[in-house]
């Protein structure tokens, strides 16, 4: 698999890491870059000096669809991808965007990479509240159009839900593939080597991710749980979008595996 930003090669982990930079800060400038925080254990698993972050992936793949691993092939990936998933200016930017097939069918993975950084500060309604106060129009816009497609209207139910992870399922469920699959992998190993690591407020993530995925209707698929996969949920996400006379119906797989 080669990996790019957005269209140079990426060969090496001094390369991903210039580019994850220059991704945040146009000047290169590591702001967001530390050793033992999800950009630089991302980073490390798919290319660094003993990478298994491909082989991980295409093993998911293997489990969820129940197919020989040699009917699986990742073609290519993206650093800091954007998926652009609606008419408004920003998009939902991938840690990691991987593209391939399976059979017959395109697969997308969209990789969200933690270590125990939070996902997102703010709740559906918490963000509501926030472009309402701060009269953001389009950013409020989004969020009721997001609210209409994935959650049905209510968000009643599923307000207490974090925001980044509707984000996170509009961004990927977008991409031009049969098949999604939406894994986050947290690199709690990594994290405790450099003494980055909180187990509290990795507990809170995983509330959080269990919490949204089972609010939304995903499915516990127990059978693909191993030694890393520790959650692992599968929903037929149908959404129609206003500017489409159809509905756009795709298997949408996603798991929460901790290295």
């Amino acid at each position: 698999m080669k990996f790019y930003y957005k269209k140079t090669e990426i060969t090496n982990k001094e390369e991903w890491k210039n580019a994850f930079c220059n991704a945040y800060n146009s000047k290169g400038k590591d702001v967001h870059w530390k050793d033992g925080r999800s950009g630089e254990c991302l980073a490390e698993d798919f290319i660094g000096e003993k990478p298994n972050g491909e082989s991980s992936m295409i093993e998911m793949v293997q489990r969820f669809l129940k197919i020989k691993e040699n009917n699986i092939s990742l073609n290519k990936a993206k650093i800091e991808h954007a998926s652009k998933f609606d008419e408004h200016p920003r998009p939902r930017m991938q840690d990691l965007a991987i593209w391939g097939t399976s059979g017959s069918k395109n697969i997308f993975i969209g990789v969200e990479a933690k270590v125990d950084e939070p996902f997102g500060s703010k709740s559906i309604n918490q963000q509501r509240n926030y472009v309402k106060n701060h009269r953001k129009t389009e950013a409020g816009n989004r969020l009721e159009e997001l609210v209409d497609d994935y959650l049905q209207g209510d968000e009643n139910k599923c307000g207490k839900l974090r925001y980044q992870l509707l984000y996170y399922l509009a961004g990927s469920f977008c991409e031009d593939a049969d098949i999604i699959f939406m894994p986050v992998i947290v690199y709690e190993s990594r994290g405790i080597m450099f003494n980055q690591y909180s187990q509290k407020k990795a507990d809170i993530n995983k509330n959080a991710y269990k919490n949204f995925m089972e609010k939304l209707g995903f499915v516990p698929r127990k059978d693909v749980i191993n030694g890393q996969i520790k959650m692992a949920y599968y929903k037929q996400v149908s959404v129609k979008h206003k500017n489409h006379s159809k509905q756009t119906v795709k298997d949408v797989y996603s798991c929460y595996i901790v290295k």
